[in-house]
């Protein structure tokens, strides 16, 4: 996830700062509760979306800056708690870490500030992260099936994708022999010359790609960097996507079914 700046993270202990003062909102740190009302004119309150890895967030709209802008539940408790401490950690690199490892628990004393390094090695001790976990998904025997279908019959990481039912970039690892390495090693080795060289592309985006990268990027807080190397493009063809430049009608749609949920 991208780091924030400074100033971009005092302006969103400003943002959150000015949605709890709305009527009606109300917070409690100790059971890691934050409500928001509705928007003008509509009765209740916003409720939490949950990303692809658990987290609970919100997105709220930033009226200085005319963008949306997510905000994950653990780091609202965060900012609440202290704001000040929540900009000096968060500049200094820290992350905010579940003690406990259940994301949904975001009660004030089951958060802690980590650097990236202690946030991983948590995960690990917890159970959260294993050992090459991509690897205990899928076979050797079908990694070799994927390099042939992709490097001799031509197939498509999308195709294989849905083929095999892993991501499109457990895909792209295989096929650049960054996952399960030693069976890209023997293919290699028994198949000279038919590796394919893999180039990074722009138009080939299908829709749902085009989605991902949105929800990557605007929900998830990835890099551009890093979605460009997970769906094999160009960082250029990510940033077309991204501020909608390409894939208008997509990124529209994105952002209004964002709005709605808000």
């Amino acid at each position: 996830m991208r780091r924030l700046a400074e100033l971009e993270l005092q302006e969103r202990v400003t943002l959150v700062r000015r949605y709890m003062e709305l009527e009606g909102s109300y917070y409690n740190l100790e059971e890691g509760i934050v409500k928001i009302p509705k928007l003008i004119g509509k009765s209740g309150y916003r409720k939490e979306a949950v990303t692809k890895d658990g987290y609970l967030y919100f997105s709220l709209r930033d009226t200085k800056r005319k963008r949306y802008c997510t905000l994950y539940l653990h780091h609202l408790v965060m900012i609440l708690a202290d704001g000040e401490a929540y900009i000096e950690q968060m500049s200094n690199g820290m992350t905010i870490n579940h003690k406990d490892g259940n994301k949904a628990n975001n009660s004030l004393n089951n958060l802690e500030y980590l650097s990236h390094n202690e946030n991983v090695a948590h995960a690990y001790v917890t159970g959260l992260i294993k050992e090459n976990p991509l690897e205990e998904l899928i076979s050797e025997h079908e990694v070799y099936k994927i390099l042939s279908a992709y490097n001799i019959e031509g197939k498509s990481v999308e195709e294989l994708s849905k083929v095999f039912k892993i991501s499109v970039s457990a895909i792209n690892k295989i096929v650049k022999g960054r996952l399960h390495s030693h069976v890209y090693t023997m293919f290699k080795a028994f198949n000279a010359g038919a590796i394919r060289t893999i180039k990074k592309g722009s138009s080939k985006l299908t829709d749902e790609q085009v989605k991902s990268i949105l929800r990557m990027y605007h929900v998830e807080g990835i890099t551009q960097a890093v979605i460009a190397e997970r769906q094999n493009v160009s960082r250029s063809t990510v940033a077309m996507v991204v501020t909608g430049q390409r894939w208008k009608e997509l990124y529209e749609e994105f952002h209004h079914h964002n709005k709605q949920r808000a």
